[in-house]
């Protein structure tokens, strides 16, 4: 995060130390330490002028949000300079008011940590900060808001479930209407709706970006995801095209007997295969995931194929 004025100013300077007479050696250590202070003495005096000059003032109502890898929605940029545009000017000689800028930075939604600010002489601050990395989303009316990795509601609204790494972001479901008011910030604490964000973060792990083609936006239901067993299915996903898996309980759950999770999604990858024309173009409206040997319903082929469909949306 920068808030730079045009244009940057330097300056220089050199002290040269004067060379001993015959008549003595002076110690090595004094000259050395004359320029050491007077370097400090230099330094500070600059500084002392900068800030009572004005040059100092850093305006944070002109901040830019640089992120040169990973996922950036380009509005957060625009949340970021509204909200430092409510702080007064820093003065950048002031270090704990630099510090208290990088803290403020760091309540964003969207930022994950940030590190020792940097001022950027002589009217400039630079935050390094780690963005947070979206893993599924929620519906919130008719719209949809992508959720971190760690939980955290972010900020913008999107018209359908966005692709991030080409890949869909997994709608956290049952789509009841228990997210209409949520806002950015705040953060997933049902256990439901953490478990449905564990299978969404296995998912995008280990599906390829060819599986979600086929899949769609998937619905992730882990509402009974803790009530699993042999009659009850655990978690529900739902792909386009009316198929649904069953999923049984979510990654991380650490009950025994439960097939471990990537034997889960193997049994979903072969499914997903045969829909394609190498596999066969054979449809299917169940896969249980849950066992050794999955069990599959397969369609009749007179039935439309919905591959690219969305999961269903509250109306």
């Amino acid at each position: 995060m920068r808030a730079p004025r045009p244009g940057r100013a330097t300056s220089r300077s050199g002290v040269r130390g004067a060379s001993a007479g015959r008549g003595g050696r002076v110690p090595l250590w004094i000259p050395l330490g004359l320029a050491a202070a007077g370097a400090i003495w230099l330094g500070s005096s600059l500084e002392r002028s900068v800030a009572a000059a004005g040059f100092a003032t850093v305006d944070l109502c002109r901040a830019r949000l640089e992120a040169p890898a990973g996922f950036r929605d380009p509005r957060w940029e625009q949340y970021l300079a509204l909200h430092l545009a409510s702080l007064p000017p820093v003065d950048a000689t002031d270090h704990a008011a630099v510090r208290a800028v990088a803290r403020e930075v760091g309540r964003l939604p969207f930022v994950a940590e940030v590190l020792e600010p940097r001022v950027l002489w002589p009217d400039g601050i630079e935050v390094p900060l780690r963005l947070r990395e979206p893993a599924a989303c929620v519906q919130a009316g008719a719209d949809f808001l992508a959720v971190s990795s760690d939980g955290v509601v972010l900020p913008g609204r999107w018209s359908r479930p966005p692709l991030v790494g080409e890949r869909f972001l997994p709608v956290i479901g049952p789509n009841d209407g228990r997210f209409d008011g949520v806002v950015g910030g705040e953060r997933l604490a049902e256990p439901c709706d953490l478990d449905a964000l564990a299978v969404a973060l296995s998912m995008r792990a280990s599906l390829s970006p060819e599986d979600f083609a086929l899949t769609g936006p998937p619905l992730v239901d882990a509402s009974r995801a803790r009530q699993a067993s042999v009659e009850e299915p655990g978690v529900r996903i739902q792909f386009g095209g009316r198929r649904t898996v069953h999923f049984g309980r979510a990654p991380g759950a650490g009950q025994p007997g439960e097939l471990p999770t990537q034997l889960k999604w193997a049994h979903v990858q072969r499914a997903l295969a045969c829909l394609r024309p190498e596999g066969g173009a054979r449809d299917w409206s169940l896969l249980d995931a849950r066992w050794d040997d999955a069990d599959i319903a397969w369609r009749a082929s007179a039935e439309p194929d919905r591959t690219a469909e969305a999961p269903p949306v509250r109306r």
